[in-house]
C-alpha cells in the first residue's frame, strides 16, 4: 500500500460493502463468513482457464446489481478483497502477463461513469503488479444488455462487436480477461476468440459472479 493509499484509508476508512461495518476493510469478519457459501472453489481452474469468485444470487447478486447500475462504483473494493482471500485466485492471477478488463461501449460507459470490471481490473494490476491496458480491447457497437436476452440472441449480439487495437502488446503473451458476470459465457468466449485472433499465446478469465 502506498502513502497515497494510507491517507486516503486514514480519512475514508473502509467500510463493509455489505453491513456498513468500519474498521474491518471493505468486507468485515461477520460478513465474509456469511458469504463464504457463495463462494466457488475453481477445482478445475488450471484445465478451463477461467475463474469464478462468487455464485450470482440472493446477497451476492443484489450488490452486483447496486455496483453495476445503481452508482455504487466503491463496491469494487469488497469484491476486490473477496478474492484476495481466495487463495487459489491469487495463485492463477499471478500466471499472466497483462491485464485487460472486459470493454463496454464507450457511450455506455460515459453515462455510467466507469466501467464496472475495469475498476476491479485495476486493483488486480496495482495489487499483484501486473499491466493493465484498456486500450487494446475495445467494443465498437452499444448492443442489447446481455441480461435482456435468450442464450441463443446472447451469442449473436457479441459477434463482431469487438476488435483489437496494438496486437503487438499481446503478441506471445499470457492475458487475463476481467468480467464483471458469467451467464452464458457468449462475451467472454467472443473476447477470448479476438483475443487469440490478435496473438496472444493464452487468455484466461477471472469473474467475479457466476450466474
Amino acid at each position: 500500500m502506498n502513502l497515497l493509499d494510507i491517507a486516503l484509508d486514514f480519512i475514508f476508512p473502509p467500510a463493509c460493502g455489505i453491513c456498513g461495518k468500519i474498521g474491518e476493510g471493505y468486507i468485515c469478519k461477520k460478513c465474509y463468513k456469511e458469504i463464504r457459501i457463495y463462494l466457488y472453489h475453481n477445482s478445475e481452474m488450471e484445465r478451463n482457464d477461467i475463474v469464478y469468485l462468487l455464485q450470482y444470487k440472493d446477497i451476492i447478486r443484489k450488490k452486483m446489481i447496486d455496483y453495476k447500475f445503481n452508482d455504487k462504483a466503491y463496491l469494487h473494493h469488497m469484491f476486490y478483497e473477496i478474492l484476495i482471500k481466495n487463495k487459489k485466485a491469487c495463485e492463477f492471477v499471478k500466471n499472466y502477463d497483462i491485464i485487460i478488463p472486459v470493454p463496454i461501449y464507450g457511450r455506455k460507459k460515459a453515462k455510467r461513469g466507469y466501467n464496472q470490471s475495469e475498476l476491479i481490473a485495476r486493483e488486480i494490476a496495482k495489487n499483484f503488479h501486473i499491466p493493465i491496458n484498456t486500450k487494446i480491447l475495445l467494443k465498437t457497437k452499444n448492443t442489447p444488455m446481455q441480461s435482456s436476452l435468450g442464450k441463443n440472441d446472447r451469442i449473436k449480439n457479441v459477434q463482431n462487436v469487438y476488435k483489437v487495437k496494438y496486437s503487438e502488446k499481446i503478441e506471445n503473451k499470457n492475458v487475463l480477461l476481467v468480467d464483471d458476470i458469467y451467464t452464458t459465457g457468449a462475451t467472454v468466449n467472443e473476447c477470448k476468440r479476438m483475443l487469440h485472433l490478435a496473438g496472444a499465446r493464452k487468455v484466461g478469465v477471472m469473474i467475479i459472479a457466476k450466474d
